[in-house]
């Protein structure tokens, strides 16, 4: 596969996991690119992928933006099946309680992208439906998925 190819591929990626993160999970890709993407490529497929996700990301931020109010203010969930989910579900909630301040929600914006704690997909929405700045979103979100895809890519690939 060429480079640019492969490039382009990360780009593709990122935006269709940004979209569908369900279906499409960039870290089982981050995982196949540490083991299998050369040394001299592996970091410009990573930025690529970095951009890919925040394009992606920007595109449900305005969706839910233009169209936020018909985005639900509660939530139905089912109750914790031990402490580590509480746990994990009460930081979460802590953190999503900042996402309409500006520029604190920045915070979770950051926090979300580099752990998955809450959700990702959760933040965009609630981000866009917030008056969270779209540049500052978008920023936090290149930040934290790069530095986790960087990280896991070279776990990866220092182990293969």
């Amino acid at each position: 596969m060429g480079d640019l190819a492969l490039i382009g591929a990360a780009i593709a990626f990122g935006i269709g996991s940004a979209i569908l993160p369900v279906i499409l999970n960039a870290e089982v890709y981050v995982i196949g690119m540490g083991a299998f993407v050369p040394d001299n490529l592996l970091f410009f497929t990573i930025l690529s992928l970095g951009v890919g996700t925040v394009l992606g990301k920007a595109l449900v931020f305005e969706l839910v933006r233009r169209g936020s109010t018909k985005v639900r203010q509660t939530v139905e969930r089912k109750p914790p099946r031990n402490a580590f989910t509480a746990t994990m579900r009460t930081i979460g909630d802590r953190l999503l309680k900042l996402i309409d301040r500006p520029y604190l929600g920045a915070a979770t914006v950051l926090a979300s992208s580099l752990t998955g704690v809450p959700p990702l997909a959760v933040v965009t929405v609630l981000a866009g439906a917030s008056r969270q700045p779209l540049s500052l979103f978008l920023l936090m979100v290149f930040v934290g998925r790069t530095a986790q895809f960087l990280a896991l890519a070279y776990l990866v690939h220092g182990v293969t």
